[in-house]
């Protein structure tokens, strides 16, 4: 089934309510979903019917989709190492929808440049992305500019805060 995600090994690191949504997702289109998430309750994988991978070494060592969804804390910062990043199987998606930072950038832009790797990104180590930026018109980069998490909610509180910025309120 080339072209699916039905049959794919999906990594994910982190439960939470990014994470296990993602999970679900992919799960009921037929991946084969395991979650790393040392802070992360049972029923939160149960929910999302993923398996818990107590090891993040483990976890990327068969990535073909692989996705790391935390919040960007100290704690969390940095967390996906480039040890973590060498380890992930060559072709492997690497999917960043929460927070870039929370990765090695240095190590995951190396192995895209190098063809290793392809990325689906909605947020990078450096926002806006210049225009100059080596990850963009790539063949294995799709990104989109940080526009992931907007609801209908969200983009009306965005809009009553700039104006109250512009209005010199207080938000």
């Amino acid at each position: 089934t080339h072209g699916t995600i039905a049959g794919k090994r999906v990594r994910i690191v982190g439960a939470g309510n990014i994470g296990s949504r993602y999970a679900s997702f992919v799960k009921m289109l037929g991946a084969d979903v395991a979650i790393w998430d040392p802070y992360a309750a049972e029923p939160g994988f149960h929910r999302a019917g993923a398996r818990r991978e107590w090891h993040l070494e483990r976890l990327v060592k068969d990535a073909e989709i692989f996705a790391p969804m935390l919040p960007l804390k100290d704690d969390t910062r940095g967390i996906v190492t480039a040890t973590h990043i060498a380890a992930l199987p060559k072709g492997c998606l690497v999917v960043l929808a929460t927070r870039a930072l929370i990765c090695d950038m240095a190590a995951i832009r190396q192995r895209v440049l190098a063809d290793e790797l392809a990325l689906a990104a909605d947020v990078f180590d450096v926002e806006p992305l210049p225009l100059d930026d080596p990850l963009l018109g790539r063949h294995n980069v799709v990104h989109t500019p940080h526009l992931a998490g907007r609801t209908f909610d969200s983009n009306r509180q965005w809009a009553e805060d700039l104006i109250n910025q512009f209005e010199g309120r207080e938000p």
